[in-house]
């Protein structure tokens, strides 16, 4: 056998490799394209994630200042309430005392 068909035979032995190689390089891609796709989607959720705990934490502040509003406005109502009646009083202990 010469160097001629000695090169032809490792050449009909390698090339059906070569192609195996490149198909496997070929898959490669494919997985680390889909690797890093779902990496890109993961990092969305965990902001999706992060931004609805902020949203949710701003929205139960804001539902604690609603409570201490209301619980403010009661305490005024009250207070109103005390004034009218001490006011009252006052009058009628004056209107009393003049008699």
């Amino acid at each position: 056998m010469n160097n001629d068909e000695l090169l032809g035979k490792i050449s009909e032995f390698l090339n059906p490799i070569a192609k195996d190689i490149s198909h496997i390089k070929t898959e490669l891609l494919h997985v680390k394209t889909a690797v890093d796709a779902l990496k890109a989607g993961q990092d969305d959720l965990r902001d999706g994630q992060q931004n609805i705990r902020e949203a949710l934490a701003q929205k139960a502040d804001k539902a604690d200042i609603h409570r201490v509003e209301q619980k403010l406005d009661k305490r005024d109502i009250k207070i109103q309430d005390h004034e009218e009646r001490l006011e009252a009083l006052e009058e009628d202990q004056q209107s009393t005392h003049k008699h």
